[in-house]
């Protein structure tokens, strides 16, 4: 049974690393356009910001020491300030977090590689630009291949080795009945040992008859007309 296990867990294995590996994609940027913030709240122990728009119900996640400059919490953001949002549309975490004053911010936030901060005229006053943004800021393909194959690599192993076992157990099983078969018919009942042949003893005549001093046996003679 454990053989058996050991086979299905790789296949499946195997089936997890392809679904990782198809979910490699192009990574493109969103924005947000520009807006006003409504609400900005800010974690000082993990260093994260988390943003909602004026009039919009999306979320967005800041990784603050991540940015260059880095986002001091909500000395640097405020509610009411003009911004613009670059953020990957294809990654999300769920936040559930609550304000002093009774603002609570929950659902899935997509995360945010740049933001731009403006005046009341619209114009540019500072930059907050994340590393991955600074790396690759037309994008970048997410290959998820490596995983995917490594996952996939390790569930060949385990469906292999459990196959050759199970082949392996097989193969003892026919040949201890093969051989058990064998015993049953060549064991089939005791061997008979041929039984000693008796010996008469001998009685020794007269030297020199030749005779065993047997007797042939006796009996009444029938004498007939002699011709």
């Amino acid at each position: 049974m454990l053989r058996w296990l050991i086979c299905l867990t790789g296949l499946l294995i195997v089936g997890l690393g392809l679904v990782v590996g198809w979910q490699s994609h192009q990574v493109t940027y969103r924005s947000s356009g520009r807006a006003v913030i409504g609400h900005y709240l800010s974690d000082p122990q993990t260093h994260e910001g988390y943003l909602q728009l004026e009039g919009s119900p999306t979320l967005y996640l800041l990784r603050e020491q991540e940015f260059t400059p880095p986002i001091q919490g909500t000395a640097t953001l405020k509610d009411l300030m003009p911004v613009g949002l670059l953020y990957r549309p294809d990654e999300t975490t769920q936040i559930d977090v609550r304000a002093r004053l009774g603002t609570h911010l929950t659902g899935p936030a997509y995360t945010v590689v740049a933001l731009t901060l403006y005046d009341l005229d619209g114009r540019v006053v500072q930059e907050f630009r994340s590393a991955l943004y600074r790396q690759s800021p037309q994008g970048f393909y997410e290959n998820d291949w490596p995983l995917g194959g490594g996952l996939g690599l390790l569930g060949v192993v385990l469906a292999v080795g459990g196959g050759l076992s199970l082949w392996w157990q097989r193969r003892r099983a026919k040949g201890g009945q093969a051989i058990q078969t064998s015993g049953q018919e060549s064991g089939a009942g005791p061997a008979l040992l041929p039984a000693p042949a008796l010996r008469l003893p001998a009685k020794s005549g007269p030297p020199g008859t030749g005779r065993s001093g047997l007797r042939p046996p006796t009996g009444p003679h029938t004498f007939g007309p002699r011709q």
